[in-house]
């Protein structure tokens, strides 16, 4: 039976009100001042979070949805620097504009001006829930894990194109160049827990196999071309957990958190500090945590002979 332990002993967690930060590179960092915030981005020197509100309501339409901005040491800089959205969620960049999913939506703004400059409506025939972004070239991905489907759309154009309506309960997308497709992680089509996929255009939507059971959420792939993906565990208010997988294999193993994170949510990786920025949705913060070195570098022979991890198993449940 698998169970996630800390990994560094020394370490300490610092709390803050939006305003402080680590005293040490190594330590993870809390910050706090958000409304069930659901997603991270890292821009070029600053961090953008994206706050449902403050009611946990994915799908209602009352306005005070936000995103907020955060400077590279984990610093509150602006609490809502973009307004008037409903309950947004995952983001993306193309040059100076910033792209998020809010419910039925794809809302642009502009970095500078932080005016709204961008919207492409959904016709949703039934209801929908536009949940994460990726950037592939010029061009965005987006999942509705309502419906189970993925999307592509040209900013340029503002054409959106389904690609795939065959992932239950899809959610986190990232975009994996070294393999040119997208891994996108479900929560299910009942939300009581899904698998992890893959998307290309030669090869359209397959299972990993072999892939772990979870509701899962962030999905990231790292340097070596291995996967980081956060799993909720439960909506009752548990802690969350991260699995680091092969996804061509769908060999798996629990990534030790330094610090319990209920609902782990949209995700970065920060590979230029080696960190993770990881919103905590039920706790109104975000955790950043250091990266250990042997999940960036070669894991082969620390995972050998492991099978693809369940949900059950990865958390010792």
């Amino acid at each position: 039976m698998l169970r996630i332990r800390p990994l560094f002993a020394a370490a300490f967690v610092v709390g803050l009100t939006g305003a402080a930060h680590a005293e040490t590179p190594r330590a993870a960092i809390i910050t706090r001042g958000f409304a069930h915030p659901e997603s991270v981005l890292l821009g070029p020197s600053l961090r953008y979070v994206s706050s449902i509100g403050a009611e946990l309501e994915p799908l209602k339409k009352d306005g005070d949805g936000f995103i907020s901005i955060v400077d590279a040491q984990g610093r509150l800089v602006e609490r809502r620097a973009f307004t008037g959205l409903d309950a947004p969620k995952g983001m993306a960049l193309i040059a100076d504009e910033l792209y998020v999913a809010d419910i039925d939506r794809i809302v642009g703004f502009d970095l500078q001006t932080h005016q709204r400059t961008f919207v492409v409506q959904m016709d949703c025939e039934q209801p929908c829930l536009l949940n994460d972004i990726a950037v592939v070239d010029d061009r965005l991905l987006f999942s509705d894990t309502l419906r189970g489907r993925l999307y592509d759309l040209d900013p340029k154009t503002r054409q959106v194109t389904l690609l795939t309506k065959d992932i239950p309960g899809a959610n986190g997308i990232a975009w994996d160049k070294a393999r040119g497709e997208a891994i996108i992680v479900a929560l299910g089509s009942d939300f009581a827990g899904g698998h992890l996929f893959t998307w290309s255009s030669a090869r359209g939507v397959r299972q990993i196999p072999n892939s772990p059971f979870g509701i899962f959420d962030g999905v990231a792939v790292l340097p070596n071309g291995r996967v980081l993906v956060s799993d909720w565990i439960s909506f009752a208010g548990r802690p969350g957990a991260m699995l680091d997988l092969d996804p061509a294999t769908g060999t798996a193993s629990a990534f030790p958190l330094q610090t319990s994170i209920r609902g782990p949510a949209d995700f970065s990786f920060d590979e230029a500090g080696n960190r993770l920025w990881i919103p905590a949705t039920l706790d109104d913060a975000v955790v950043i945590l250091p990266v250990p070195e042997d999940y960036t570098s070669a894991q082969e022979s620390r995972l050998e002979g492991r099978a693809g991890l369940s949900h059950t198993a990865a958390v010792g449940r």
